[in-house]
């Protein structure tokens, strides 16, 4: 199977080729990776390779695909020519929540400077901590959220502007 995805600004290209029992070999932009995958249920996936382990929890919605691992999220889309990154009028970037969840905590205020890979906002969404973080280095434009607060999918959170 070979198929690319989108997460932030950067592209995947995967072939994910099957063998027996589990193993597969997946290819990820030309580094080719040995891993068996056990599904423990609901989208729970015990995936394995040389000396390493990781439970990952999955879900998808429609062409999305959500996946988290070891304190990290991330959004996958099949880009299309329409696809881009979510701008505003202003500049900024609005960063909304992965999937529908509670607010734990809003680490950020309006005009707070941060960096690339910063965690703004962390959020709970079936029994997992999600951390919404910048994609890149900017200023906070707007908070939407406060600690306590549940959203849903697709629901402004953060504007990150440069």
């Amino acid at each position: 199977m070979n198929v690319t995805y989108q997460h932030g600004d950067h592209l995947y290209h995967l072939n994910l080729q099957q063998g027996g029992d589990g193993a597969y070999t997946i290819t990820i932009n030309g580094d080719a990776y040995e891993i068996h995958a056990t599904s423990l249920g609901d989208g729970v996936w015990l995936i394995t390779w040389d000396g390493g382990r990781e439970v990952v929890y999955t879900a998808q919605n429609g062409a999305e695909r959500y996946a988290h691992a070891d304190g990290r999220s991330m959004t996958l889309i099949q880009p299309s020519p329409q696809t881009r990154k979510r701008k505003r009028a202003g500049g900024g970037d609005d960063l909304t929540a992965q999937m529908p969840g509670k607010v734990v905590d809003v680490l950020v205020a309006t005009g707070d400077v941060v960096k690339k890979g910063q965690t703004l906002v962390l959020l709970e969404a079936m029994k997992m901590e999600i951390r919404v973080s910048a994609p890149h280095d900017g200023v906070i434009k707007g908070v939407y959220a406060q600690k306590g607060d549940v959203v849903e999918r697709g629901q402004r959170l953060v504007e990150i502007g440069e």
